[in-house]
């Protein structure tokens, strides 16, 4: 797993907020907001992307990450999603203030 995200993450590590890949990382859209994903092949990781205040610096909080069989959407992708929305959920009680930094 270590080698199939590795450029990504290394490609985040050095572009840091300018970072985008929309085939590869890239914003939920619709009822999946605020959260990001990550692709490789068949492999999926949902997580939350924040930014900090005034620099370019990015944290990554990976909340699930799961293996598509099929193609196009299916009813366990939107499983997954819900789940990822659920862990957010659940962080942003346990973060500090409530809300990401």
């Amino acid at each position: 797993m270590v080698k199939r995200f590795d450029g990504q993450f290394h490609a985040l590590t050095i572009l840091g907020a300018d970072y985008c890949n929309y085939e590869r990382f890239k914003n939920l859209a619709g009822e999946g907001k605020p959260l990001w994903e990550f692709k490789e092949h068949a492999h999926r990781w949902y997580c939350l992307r924040q930014v900090a205040q005034g620099c370019k610096v990015v944290t990554i909080i990976l909340f699930n990450g799961w293996v598509k069989e099929k193609r196009g959407k299916t009813d366990k992708e939107n499983r997954e999603i819900e789940k990822a929305k659920a862990l957010y959920q659940e962080f942003l009680v346990e973060s500090p203030g409530g809300r990401p930094r």
